[in-house]
């Protein structure tokens, strides 16, 4: 299987309107927003959001497409920006989000590794021995 190069959310994955929301309210730049966003430290938002996911999904993330990884990805920030602002309402409400959404990943895995399992079993062969003849 191929191996999904898990994707870095930058800004340009947010709309306008949420960038000026989350610049207000964090009282930052654009450019700061972005800084935070584009940053390759093990401490960056996108690091921790690609921990916070292979840890809920037990490392079972080989079968999650880049649009997966994106969808929670962008969930996993927009709640750590959120949270960081103290919008609890916003904030509850986009980790309600990607938890149901990492569940539905789960269940997802899950049953590709059903189906897989049941593909490579063979059904088994009964071989029977008569006993008749030998003491006749």
């Amino acid at each position: 299987m191929e191996e999904i190069v898990i994707p870095q959310i930058t800004i340009d994955y947010f709309e306008e309107v949420y960038i000026e929301h989350i610049t207000n309210s964090l009282r930052i730049t654009r450019e700061e927003l972005e800084r935070k966003l584009d940053s390759i430290e093990a401490i960056s938002i996108n690091k921790k959001a690609e921990r916070f996911i292979t840890t809920y999904l037990k490392n079972k993330t080989d079968k999650l497409t880049e649009d997966n990884w994106i969808a929670a990805k962008e969930l996993y920030i927009q709640w750590k920006l959120f949270e960081g602002i103290e919008l609890e309402e916003e904030s509850k409400d986009k980790k309600e989000t990607l938890i149901e959404l990492l569940e539905l990943f789960k269940n997802e895995v899950i049953e590709l590794e059903e189906e897989e399992v049941s593909k490579q079993r063979k059904p088994a062969k009964l071989i029977v021995f008569s006993q008749r003849g030998i003491n006749d």
